[in-house]
């Protein structure tokens, strides 16, 4: 169960960072104007997307498949921490532009003491592709393989959404 948890919380913080997130408010609360202001670049190109996912330090089987999603709106939000309803608590947070790239960091504690410390970066030109490393370290860890984990997300633009997707 805590192996679900975990991948969960890092697909959680993936999803919000290439513009799946809920208000882009960054998470230390200072709300930017918009995200040109903050700084951060344009979302991913509206069209269908392929994103593949390695994950390292996770048990044989736990691969994730490709995804092919179709994104709507080019809207880049900064990562959130979880919502205190469930169970985590996060002070350290950050999520700033270096040079080309976005990066940041975040430590949260479960409510059982399990501790995760995640640094991320995320590059690419987000036209055509981009890529998102999240490297983790959990204490205590789950299994002594788990950690540290690092996932590496690629997203690949493959065109127009297609027009049976006009309902999503």
């Amino acid at each position: 169960m805590r192996n679900i948890t975990l991948v969960s919380g890092l697909a959680v913080l993936s999803l919000a960072a290439c513009g799946q997130g809920d208000d882009g408010a960054p998470a230390d609360g200072n709300a930017p104007e918009n995200t040109a202001a903050a700084g951060l670049p344009d979302g991913p190109t509206p069209g269908l997307w392929r994103v593949t996912t390695r994950i390292s330090g996770m048990p044989a089987g736990m691969e994730a498949p490709a995804v092919e999603t179709c994104i709507r709106e080019a809207k880049f939000e900064v990562p959130q921490a979880a919502p205190e309803s469930s169970g985590m608590t996060c002070e350290q947070q950050s999520f700033r532009r270096e040079g080309d790239a976005m990066v940041g960091h975040m430590a949260c504690t479960s409510a059982e003491g399990v501790r995760t410390v995640t640094d991320t970066r995320v590059s690419g030109d987000f036209t055509r592709n981009y890529t998102m490393e999240l490297k983790s370290t959990v204490t205590p860890p789950p299994s002594p393989e788990m950690s540290e984990i690092t996932m590496v997300m690629t997203a690949e633009r493959l065109g127009d959404c297609p027009a049976e997707s006009a309902a999503e």
